[in-house]
């Protein structure tokens, strides 16, 4: 027994010898639950909807009026946000336009004559259009919108037998997209850092304690070729595990893409390609820069998962931005794989092309091109 506690002596005195190993092991949990719990469930607010109005009058207005206050509380908090950001659209062709390439989560189309017919107290039908490639947000803002037209009916004298003059019809823009779905992309940028991590990291710790990179730097190879032939063969590695689960997810899970379900779209292929090599380059870049200071793989894994954590939960990947407290919102905007996971949605749900997710390239372009830079600079001052 003396020997047991010998042994349990050592490893417990060991542990307590790497301050940062103690803290990344409370940082990790702790992040879990700070992050998780305020984004998942959080109420949704500020959702973009576009207004294709063809009729003016006060019943109209009010109803926009209305829209644009209503409120939206999370459970528990007093101050409460805007349920909505409007946007007035001339026609539908525009509308629908803005609603593939993302820019609203919902069209609310007020047909000729509804000012007239609810000053006769004749029924209406206002018709709501949802992107339910979000199916979180289309099921925060239809039962809203609903509640505005509940609040014009009430304002209307009608027959308890008439019900309700303002009907509210919501479509779907696409076929039934399940929250699994919704989740994919996601899953396959967490993928992709997954395989930065190790092949960006641990990897290079590895054959830096096994004295490979000395041996790379008595070759004729630059310092320069060196951390790219890393950065080349990590991105080939994520490009092979994304890829892989890609498929996995439309087999196992039944993940279906419109970019290849039920007709494969070129141009809708060559793009999501396009976004998962620059993001690879990027995120293996970023933790590369990162390894090069480590001396242990074991210190380097264990603080790579606080940062894993944070960059997923504040992506979108797993629930709505506009459901995001105020400072989870504000670091989504430097988040890479927020644009990553944002592009993939738009390419593999909503039938989006180049103009839509051009942003998103803008973004991770400049991301990239920079881990590539301090990658480099960093590997250089780091032997």
């Amino acid at each position: 027994m003396k020997g047991a506690l010998a042994v349990c002596e050592r490893d417990v005195l060991r542990f307590f010898r790497q301050p940062f190993l103690i803290l990344s092991t409370i940082v990790g949990p702790l992040l879990t639950l700070v992050l998780l719990g305020s984004a998942f469930g959080g109420a949704i607010t500020h959702a973009p909807i576009a207004i294709v109005q063809e009729s003016y009058g006060p019943f109209s207005s009010n109803f926009i009026d209305t829209l644009r206050n209503q409120q939206s509380c999370q459970v528990g908090v007093i101050n409460c946000e805007n349920s909505f950001q409007i946007t007035s659209v001339p026609d539908m062709d525009a509308a629908q336009q803005m609603l593939r390439q993302g820019l609203v989560k919902a069209i609310v189309h007020i047909p000729e004559g509804f000012d007239t017919s609810l000053s006769q107290n004749s029924k209406v039908i206002l018709t709501v259009t949802l992107d339910n490639s979000d199916p979180l947000s289309a099921a925060a803002i239809g039962p809203g919108i609903a509640k505005a037209s509940q609040q014009i009916s009430s304002l209307i004298q009608t027959s308890t037998a008439a019900g309700s003059p303002i009907v509210v019809d919501l479509e779907n823009s696409y076929r039934t997209i399940l929250y699994v779905e919704f989740m994919a992309p996601g899953t396959f940028i967490q993928s992709i850092m997954f395989v930065s991590i190790i092949a960006g990291g641990v990897q290079l710790v590895t054959d830096k304690e096994r004295g490979i990179i000395e041996g790379y730097l008595v070759t004729p190879l630059k310092t320069y070729e060196i951390i790219i032939g890393i950065l080349l063969a990590g991105v080939i590695k994520a490009l092979i595990s994304a890829i892989a689960l890609f498929f996995l997810a439309i087999i196992v899970v039944g993940v279906r893409p419109l970019s290849i379900w039920p007709t494969p779209d070129p141009v809708a292929i060559t793009l999501t390609m396009f976004t998962l090599v620059l993001t690879s380059l990027g995120l293996i870049a970023m933790m590369t820069a990162y390894a090069v200071r480590f001396s242990s793989g074991d210190i380097y894994r264990v603080s790579s998962f606080p940062i894993n954590l944070t960059l997923y939960y504040t992506s979108g990947a797993i629930y709505p931005l506009d459901g995001f407290p105020t400072w989870m919102k504000e670091f989504s905007v430097i988040n890479p794989e927020t644009y990553a996971v944002h592009a993939l949605r738009l390419l593999m749900y909503n039938g989006a092309g180049f103009g839509a997710v051009e942003g998103d390239f803008a973004f991770l372009g400049v991301f990239t091109g920079l881990m590539v830079i301090l990658s480099i600079l960093v590997f250089r001052r780091g032997l």
